[in-house]
C-alpha cells in the first residue's frame, strides 16, 4: 500500500541557522555568554547539534573557554564524539562561519522555532485528548491550559539582570511622579474607596497581592464590591471572579449600594415609586462602570490567570478581585499534596499572576474558627485558614471585624479593617461605617447616604 506523504508534518526548524550558531560558538569562546540565557540543548531540532551545544554550555559553566579543541575533548570523554559526526563534522561547522555578529538574533530565531514546534506537538496532543470519549472535558481544559501556559512561560528568555545604578535612577523618576501627584492631590495607587486606607497603603499598586480575610458574615463580599466600585468609578477596569455568588446576586448588591432603596422591599418586589426611580438611576450608573464579572464555580488559578490575561490584552483588566481562595479548584496533578500544600500553591499562583499582569490582585479568604475562641474576636495572622504560605505570599493582609456581630452592646454600623501585614508600609486598624443591609460602606467619619 502506498504511503500518503501528505500526512507527514515537518515541524518548524532551520538546519542552516542551527549549524551557524554552533559554528559561531566554536570559533568565538566568548559568544556563549551572549546566548546561554536563550538556548538549551532541546532547542536544537538536530539532536547531534544539541549534544554539541550541551558540551559547549558545560565548559562555560565550569569556567573553561569552549573552542574546537576543548569541545572535542569533552565529547570524547562523554563518548558522544562519533555520534555527533566526529572531528571532521566539528571542523566543518567552525570553518563555514566568518563572524559571530548575528549570533543573538540567530539564537532568538531558534528559540522561536522551538516554541513553534512545542505548540505544534501540543496541538496534536490536545486533539487526541479532545477526541477521547472517555475524558472529562473539564480535566481536558485544565490540562490544555496548563500545557499552553507551560509553553508560554518559555517566551521570557531574556535575563532581568540590571545594574543597581539604573534601578536607582528609575526609583528617583518614580518618586518625582509621586511628588507631582501629591502636589496635585492625586493618589499613587488605585483608590480603595476609604480615605484612611488610601493614606496608610497608598492605594493598591501594580503587582501586589492583597489578602482580605474574615469569618463568615463579616462583609467580605460587601468590601470587595466597595473596592471594585471605587476603582471603576476612577476609570480603572475591574475583573471580579465570584466563585461563591452568581453574577445576578452580586450585581443586585451593587445596585443596592448605589441606590436609596430598602433591601428587604427590593427582594420582595414591593419598592415604592420613588425607590424604583432611584433603582433605575442606579442601573444607569452601574452599567457605565468598567467591571467584568465571571461566576464560574469550578475554576482554577490557571484558568483565572488565562482569562485575566486576555482581558488585560484588551485593556479591560486593571484590578482583579477573587471571591474566594478556598473555593478555587485546587485539583493537583500531584495527588499526594495535602490541602495546605494546595492552598499554598494557589496563593503563590495568585502572587505570580499579579506580578505577570502588572495589576493588583485582591484575594478573599476564610479564617479558621480559632477567632471565635478569643474574647475580643479580633483575627490574627495565625487564623489564616489552611496555610501559612498565604501570609508569606501576600504584600498586604487585611482582616474585617464587626464588633456588633458578637456583642449587642457594641456600636452599631461600625467595623474595623485591621492591616496585619504590609510589606512596604505600616500596620494598624481603620474604622469604617456600613448600613444595616451591609450594602453601603464609607469612612467612619463620613455619614452614610441613607
Amino acid at each position: 500500500m502506498k504511503r500518503n506523504t501528505d500526512l507527514l508534518i515537518s515541524l518548524p526548524h532551520s538546519e542552516e541557522t542551527e549549524k551557524a550558531v554552533i559554528g559561531a560558538l566554536l570559533i568565538e569562546s566568548g559568544a556563549i555568554g551572549e546566548v546561554v540565557g536563550i538556548l538549551n540543548a532541546d532547542i536544537f531540532y538536530d539532536a547531534a547539534l544539541g549534544k554539541i551545544y550541551s558540551a559547549i554550555a558545560s565548559l562555560y559553566e565550569n569556567n573553561v573557554k569552549p573552542d574546537l579543541l576543548t569541545v572535542t575533548k569533552t565529547l570524547i570523554r562523554s563518548g558522544e564524539l562519533e555520534k555527533v559526526g566526529g572531528p571532521f563534522f566539528l571542523s566543518t561547522l567552525s570553518g563555514n562561519i566568518a563572524s559571530t555578529a548575528n549570533i543573538v538574533d540567530h539564537a532568538q530565531y531558534l528559540h522561536q522555532l522551538w516554541l513553534a514546534r512545542k505548540l505544534a506537538i501540543a496541538g496534536m496532543e490536545i486533539t487526541k485528548m479532545a477526541t477521547d470519549p472517555t475524558a472529562d472535558i473539564d480535566d481536558v481544559l485544565t490540562a490544555v491550559i496548563k500545557k499552553i501556559e507551560g509553553i508560554a512561560e518559555n517566551t521570557a528568555y531574556n535575563s532581568r539582570m540590571i545594574d543597581i545604578s539604573t534601578v536607582a535612577t528609575q526609583c528617583i523618576a518614580e518618586y518625582e511622579k509621586r511628588r507631582e501627584m501629591a502636589r496635585n492631590g492625586g493618589k499613587i495607587g488605585l483608590t480603595t474607596g476609604l480615605s484612611k486606607l488610601d493614606h496608610i497603603t497608598g492605594g493598591w499598586k501594580p503587582g501586589q497581592l492583597i489578602i482580605l480575610a474574615a469569618r463568615p458574615a463579616m462583609g467580605k463580599t460587601a468590601m470587595l464590591l466597595h473596592f471594585a466600585k471605587s476603582a471603576s468609578i476612577a476609570g480603572i477596569p475591574v475583573v471580579i471572579f465570584s466563585l461563591e455568588m452568581e453574577v445576578q446576586a452580586l450585581t443586585n448588591r451593587a445596585l443596592l449600594s448605589e441606590s436609596e432603596v430598602n433591601s428587604d422591599r427590593f427582594k420582595a418586589g414591593t419598592l415604592s415609586t420613588e425607590e424604583e426611580t432611584s433603582l433605575c438611576q442606579a442601573i444607569g450608573q452601574i452599567s457605565c462602570l468598567p467591571i467584568s464579572l465571571d461566576d464560574s464555580a469550578n475554576i482554577s488559578m490557571q484558568q483565572i490567570k488565562t482569562r485575566a490575561r486576555e482581558l488585560r490584552r484588551k485593556g479591560k483588566c486593571g484590578l482583579v478581585l477573587i471571591d474566594y481562595l478556598q473555593l478555587i479548584d485546587m485539583r493537583s496533578m500531584n495527588r499526594s499534596y495535602t490541602r495546605e500544600q494546595e492552598v499554598s500553591q494557589c496563593s503563590r499562583a495568585a502572587k505570580i499572576m499579579a506580578k505577570e499582569l502588572g495589576v493588583p490582585v485582591i484575594l478573599l479568604s476564610q479564617l479558621s474558627r480559632q477567632v471565635e475562641g478569643r474574647s475580643d474576636k479580633m483575627p490574627l495572622l495565625s487564623d489564616l485558614r489552611e496555610s501559612g504560605a498565604i501570609e508569606q505570599d501576600a504584600d498586604i493582609v487585611m482582616f474585617i471585624h464587626r464588633p456588633e456581630y458578637y456583642s449587642e452592646k457594641a456600636e452599631k454600623g461600625f467595623g474595623v479593617i485591621r492591616i496585619a501585614k504590609q510589606r512596604d508600609g505600616t500596620t494598624g486598624d481603620i474604622r469604617f461605617r456600613y448600613n444595616e443591609s451591609l450594602t453601603k460602606i464609607t469612612d467612619y467619619d463620613k455619614e452614610l447616604p441613607f
